[in-house]
């Protein structure tokens, strides 16, 4: 009798442990199912394609993290801080400089940057002007205009270049960049290049 219950309890066990193999092995084809399932993907237009080509070893400047991302960010905020017209240009300017150590590779992204630079140079035309129509007793209303509005292009182009560089284009922007498509490069890049022509 004993050996009956053993023979029984045993084939009872062997039962179960078949079972939970065979339940082990479906849930395991299911699994392989879901993983080799294939999400399409959209192209990628190749001009928004953009790497961080920095080199910013011998950058130290403001007490931050000497990276792309920190630097865009710091410039962004502190941009912001004057409202005195006769540093515009010099705030500019020192952004400018410092793009030998912070540098994109891209092309979409860097016209953006090749525009900010070119907005930096108008600015500085302007506050050149200034000084001489200054000197000569002029009146300087007009190119103090035209200073304020190119420092107010260069900001909200910077702000949108912080949105891409640090939130990865998600969140508003001004649509002054070609990286996003903005809707007003045309209008910012007619302002630079026919104010370039005349100079």
């Amino acid at each position: 009798m004993k050996l009956l219950n053993v023979v029984l309890t045993g084939l009872l066990i062997s039962g179960l442990l078949i079972g939970c193999t065979e339940e082990g092995e479906t849930k395991g084809e299911q699994v392989k199912t879901e993983e080799t399932t294939i999400k399409q993907v959209a192209a990628v237009n190749p001009s928004k394609i953009w790497n961080d080509v920095s080199t910013p070893e011998d950058f130290n400047n403001y007490e931050i993290e000497p990276t792309l991302e920190a630097w865009i960010a710091y410039h962004a905020q502190d941009i912001n801080k004057t409202t005195d017209v006769d540093e515009y240009y010099l705030r500019a300017d020192r952004l400018t400089k410092e793009m030998l150590y912070f540098r994109v590779q891209g092309e979409d992204l860097q016209k953006d940057f090749e525009n900010l630079n070119v907005l930096q140079i108008l600015m500085g035309h302007l506050d050149y002007v200034i000084s001489v129509e200054k000197q000569q007793g002029l009146d300087t209303a007009e190119f103090y205009g035209e200073l304020t509005k190119c420092f107010k292009y260069f900001t909200e182009l910077l702000h949108d270049l912080n949105v891409i560089i640090n939130n990865d284009g998600k969140g508003e922007t001004f649509g002054l960049t070609h990286q996003l498509d903005g809707n007003k490069v045309d209008e910012l890049e007619k302002l630079l290049y026919s104010e370039a022509g005349k100079e």
